[in-house]
């Protein structure tokens, strides 16, 4: 009797381990599953038609920060623009408009409709593909030379400007409307105008020559869908 309970035991005791390295085997399973997946999420790139989301800093052509969705940039560097929530948008959309509106907040004016151009959303998506989550890259703007104006010391006071105060390296705010045009003062203004930050390159007697094109955009992909 002793020997016929003690073999019973034994089966019982091994169907136990039997059924316990089952249940691990399956954990492993799902949890090996899971790191797997996690591990080939490391080497997915933005492609064609992914959604990303890109924090992202715009400069001028001397590196001064215009615009910017990085803290750390913006607590060391300061904006000469504003600052704003990272860009989402999909890799290869086409834009319907040439100005693409977004939401930033610029001193002491507080939310504002700020004008970026479809060359640079294009350009900052284009320069995704091919970098993973946390990649980082700069993205030149060399359209961002040919984007001058002139504006006469009139026009210039029409914005509220003072033309004897202007000096080159001035930062001043331009309204652009949808087609891009910049509206000046008395001009007839369209429902919808968005502010863009511009540069004071040049000042004669009379005229002020105004760069509102930037030229690069640092960008680091926080997400790909």
């Amino acid at each position: 009797m002793a020997t016929k309970k003690s073999a019973k035991k034994k089966q019982d005791w091994n169907k136990s381990l039997t059924q316990a390295f089952i249940v691990f085997i399956l954990i492993a399973c799902v949890a090996g599953f899971s790191l797997t997946m996690g591990f080939f999420d490391i080497f997915k790139t933005a492609k064609d038609g992914n959604g990303i989301v890109v924090s992202y800093t715009i400069r001028d052509d001397t590196g001064i920060p215009v615009l910017s969705s990085d803290q750390a940039v913006i607590e060391k560097e300061g904006v000469a623009g504003g600052v704003s929530q990272p860009l989402q948008m999909v890799i290869g959309s086409n834009y319907t408009d040439f100005i693409v509106p977004i939401n930033v907040y610029m001193y002491p004016v507080g939310s504002t409709s700020y004008a970026l151009f479809e060359p640079e959303m294009t350009a900052i998506a284009e320069g995704a593909i091919g970098l993973g989550e946390k990649g980082t890259k700069t993205v030149l703007f060399p359209f961002g030379k040919t984007m001058v104006r002139e504006m006469t010391a009139e026009q210039y006071n029409l914005i509220d400007g003072n033309y004897s105060q202007a000096a080159v390296g001035m930062w001043i705010p331009l309204g652009f409307a949808p087609q891009p045009e910049v509206v000046l003062g008395n001009e007839t203004a369209p429902e919808t105008i968005t502010t863009r930050m511009a540069k004071i390159v040049g000042k004669g007697n009379d005229t002020l020559t105004v760069q509102y094109g930037y030229a690069s955009a640092d960008i680091t992909i926080l997400q790909i869908v």
